[in-house]
C-alpha cells in the first residue's frame, strides 16, 4: 500500500502545536471491498467539511491499496481543532494554580503545558474519535452509491457505516516510540515492588482511562493479597509443624471478612482519587445508540432527534422468553456435570487405594478434570450469552455492558463454587473440600495462565514472522499495515470476570484452605506482565474511553463479599472449636446463635464501610472549592446581566 500523501506515524502532541498545517495520522478508517467509490469520496468530504457546515472538521487522507483503490482513509486534527473538540468534551486539565478545570479556549493560557504536551495522545484519539461518531446527516438520506443503506436525519453516520459493512474496521495507530518507551517501563520491570509503582500515569496517557483503571485496580487488588498470603501461609505452616489438622477456621475466617472489606473500601477511595485527578470524577454523560443498535426510524422523547428506535417489549420477550430459558437450560447442564464429576469422583474413592501416594494423586484427578471443564463450559456460554445479549438489542453500551455481566455472572457462579457449596454445607467434608478448591484454583490458572502467556507469544510470534515475510515480498509495506492485521483488543470485561472469580476462591472457603490467597498472588503478579505485553505487542490500539469507576464490577465485588461474610460463619460454625464450646446446646441453639453472629458481623462490616470514606479529605475539601467557585462565577454572571439590562 503507497500513500497518497506524505504521512508519518502519530507523534507527540509538541509536534502538533508547532506545525499544524503537518498531518499527523492518529487513526484507521477501512473500507470493505464492496464499498463503491461515490461512497467512499462523500464520507471523505463530511468528515474533511467545516462544522458550520454539518461536517466533523478533521484531517483525512485517502491511502491506496495494491488496486490503486483509495480503500483506506488515514484521519488527523489541526492543533485548533483539538484544542475546540476538548472544551465541547467538557475535558479537565490542571490549571497553573494546580486546580483541575473544565478546558475553555478563551481561558486556554490558564492551563499548564499549553504549548507542550498538553494533551495526551490518548486525549488526541479520544477527541477525534468523538468528531467521527458524532457527525450527524442533516437530513434522511440513502448513501451514494449504496441505496440500500439508509441514514436517518440527525443519526451518526460512521457507526451506521460500520454497522452496515461499509466500513469493515475503524482503529487507532500505535505510536511505535511512545510504545517502546511504555513497554519497557511497564512490562520489562518484574519485582513485586513494581505492582505498586505501575506507570499507571503513562499507561493512561497511551491507552485511556479505562485500561489505566484496570491495572490500577489489578495492582491495587495484586498488593492487597499480599498480607493475607503471608497470613495464610504462616497460617498453613504453623498447623503442618504441629501436624495436627487445620479444623479451626475461626481466626481465619474473621481475617478474611476484615481484609476483604478493607480491601473493598481503600480501593473506592484510590478509584476516587484517581478519576478526579483524570478530571472524570462524577461525571455524567449521554450515551449515544450502539453502533449495532438497530431498529425503526422514530423520535428521540429526549433529544427530539429523528433516530433508530426499538420498542421495549420487544426486547423484553427476548430476554424472558428466549435468553432466561436458554441461560437455564445451561445452568442445569452445569449442574448435571457437576453431578456427574462427584459421581466420578466416588468411583475412583472405591478404585483407588488413597494410602498410597500413586493412590492420592489419582484421587487428584476428578477435581483437575472438573477444573478443565468448567473452564471449557465457561468459555463456550461467554459465547452463548454474547450472541444472546447482541440478540436482545439493547440501545446504549452501559446496558449491552451490565446485561452482559448479569448473564455471565449467574452462570460462572454457578458453574465455579456450586461443588464448593455442596461439599461444604451438605456433604459437611472439609476436608474434601479443601482438596477440591485447592484443584480447581490452581489448575484453572495454570489453564488460564498458558492461554494467557502461551497463546499471546504464539500470536505475536505468528504476527511478526508474517510481518517479516511481507516486508521482504514488498519493501515498501508500511506499519500501518502491519497493524491493521493485527488482532483486535476486546476491552477488559473478560478480564474483571477472572478476577471477580478469584476473589470467590480466596475469600468464600479460603479460610478451610489459607494457601488460596498464595496461589492468587502468584497468579495475579504474572497477569499484570501477560496483560501488559498483549495489549502493546499483539493487539491494534484500542480507541481510549472515560470512565468514573469500575462500574457495576464494583457492585459485584461486594456482594460477594457480603455473601463471603455468611459462608465463612457457616464455616466457623461447622468446625471442631465451634462444637466443643456449645457442646451443650441444642440445635436449634446453635443455630440461632450462629444467625445472630452473622448479623453481627454483616453490621460490623457495614460500620467499617462507614467509618472509612470513600473521599480522602483533600479531594472533599477540593470539591467544596469547585462548588463554592461554581457559585460565585454563577452570581458574577448574573450580576453582570443585571447591570446591563
Amino acid at each position: 500500500m503507497s500513500d497518497t500523501a506524505q504521512q508519518k506515524p502519530q507523534c507527540s502532541n509538541s509536534e502538533l502545536n508547532h506545525n499544524d498545517n503537518s498531518f499527523t495520522a492518529v487513526c484507521v478508517v477501512e473500507f470493505s471491498d464492496k464499498t463503491p467509490p461515490a461512497t467512499r469520496e462523500w464520507l471523505l468530504s463530511r468528515i474533511q467539511a467545516l462544522r458550520s457546515r454539518n461536517g466533523a472538521e478533521l484531517e483525512a487522507r485517502p491511502v491506496l491499496d495494491k488496486s490503486n483503490h483509495e480503500s483506506v482513509l488515514h484521519v488527523g486534527a489541526t492543533y485548533k481543532r483539538l484544542l475546540e473538540g476538548t472544551e465541547i468534551l467538557g475535558l479537565k486539565k490542571k490549571c497553573k494554580d494546580g486546580v483541575i478545570r473544565e478546558f475553555a479556549m478563551e481561558d486556554r493560557d490558564q492551563f499548564e503545558n499549553i504549548g507542550d504536551n498538553f494533551l495526551s495522545s490518548a486525549e488526541i484519539q479520544w477527541v477525534i474519535r468523538h468528531g467521527l461518531e458524532n457527525l450527524r446527516s442533516a437530513e434522511t438520506i440513502d448513501l451514494p452509491g449504496l441505496p440500500d443503506v439508509t441514514v436517518c436525519k440527525g443519526e451518526a453516520i460512521i457507526p451506521r457505516c460500520v454497522a452496515s459493512g461499509v466500513i469493515s474496521k475503524f482503529y487507532a495507530l500505535h505510536n511505535d516510540e511512545e510504545l517502546k518507551h511504555l513497554l519497557k517501563k511497564w512490562y520489562a520491570s518484574i519485582s513485586v515492588s513494581s505492582l505498586k509503582v505501575q506507570p499507571i500515569a503513562e499507561i493512561r496517557r497511551y491507552f485511556g482511562d479505562t485500561i489505566a483503571l484496570y491495572f490500577a485496580f489489578l495492582g491495587y487488588y495484586t498488593m492487597g493479597l499480599i498480607v493475607p498470603a503471608l497470613f495464610g501461609l504462616f497460617y498453613y505452616i504453623w498447623h503442618y509443624l504441629r501436624d495436627t489438622p487445620n479444623k479451626s477456621y475461626a481466626a481465619f475466617a474473621i481475617f478474611n471478612l476484615i481484609w476483604a472489606t478493607l480491601f473493598l473500601e481503600g480501593w473506592k477511595r484510590k478509584c476516587s482519587e484517581l478519576t478526579y485527578n483524570w478530571g472524570t470524577y462524577g461525571m455524567k454523560k449521554f450515551e449515544e445508540p450502539r453502533a449495532n443498535f438497530v431498529g425503526t426510524v422514530g423520535r428521540n422523547p429526549v433529544t427530539g432527534r429523528v433516530e433508530l428506535v426499538y420498542p421495549k417489549w420487544k426486547r423484553s420477550l427476548k430476554k424472558y422468553c428466549v435468553s432466561a430459558p436458554v441461560i437455564t437450560l445451561c445452568l442445569i447442564l452445569a449442574i448435571a456435570t457437576m453431578v456427574g464429576y462427584f459421581w466420578f469422583e466416588e468411583w475412583m474413592k472405591r478404585k483407588v487405594d488413597g494410602k498410597t501416594t500413586t493412590g492420592q494423586l489419582l484421587l487428584i484427578v476428578p477435581s483437575s478434570l472438573y477444573a478443565v471443564v468448567i473452564v471449557i463450559f465457561n468459555a463456550i456460554y461467554r459465547q452463548v450469552a454474547t450472541l444472546l445479549n447482541d440478540w436482545e438489542n439493547h440501545r446504549l453500551e452501559s446496558s449491552y455492558e451490565n446485561n452482559l455481566i448479569l448473564k455471565l455472572v449467574v452462570f460462572d457462579f454457578v458453574n465455579c463454587f456450586l461443588s464448593l457449596f455442596y461439599i461444604a454445607f451438605w456433604l459437611q467434608d472439609m476436608a474434601s473440600l479443601r482438596t477440591h478448591l485447592a484443584a480447581l484454583l490452581i489448575t484453572q490458572q495454570i489453564l488460564e495462565q498458558l492461554l494467557e502467556c502461551l497463546l499471546p507469544y504464539i500470536m505475536w510470534r505468528r504476527g511478526k514472522i508474517i510481518s517479516d515475510l511481507r516486508k521482504k515480498k514488498d519493501k515498501s509495506r508500511t506499519s500501518e499495515e502491519d497493524q491493521s492485521d493485527m488482532y483486535i483488543y476486546d476491552g477488559t470485561f473478560d478480564d474483571y470476570l477472572e478476577l471477580f472469580l478469584q476473589f470467590g476462591y480466596v475469600f468464600l472457603f479460603s479460610s478451610v484452605y489459607p494457601l488460596a490467597a498464595v496461589w492468587a498472588l502468584l497468579n495475579n503478579i504474572i497477569e499484570l506482565r501477560t496483560d501488559a505485553f498483549k495489549l502493546c505487542t499483539v493487539y491494534q490500539r484500542p480507541f481510549s474511553r472515560r470512565t468514573t469507576g469500575i462500574g457495576t464490577w464494583q457492585i459485584t465485588f461486594e456482594m460477594m463479599g457480603v455473601l463471603g461474610v455468611i459462608t465463612n460463619t457457616a464455616l466457623v460454625a461447622m468446625s471442631t472449636e465451634a462444637k466443643v464450646v456449645f457442646i451443650d446446646s441444642t440445635d436449634i441453639t446453635f443455630i440461632l446463635v450462629f444467625v445472630v453472629i452473622e448479623h453481627v458481623i454483616i453490621g460490623i462490616k457495614l460500620f467499617l464501610a462507614f467509618m472509612i470514606p470513600d473521599l480522602p479529605k483533600w479531594m472533599e475539601e477540593e470539591l467544596h472549592r469547585e462548588e463554592y467557585e461554581s457559585k460565585q462565577a454563577l452570581k458574577q454572571q448574573r450580576m453582570l446581566q443585571y447591570q446591563k439590562t
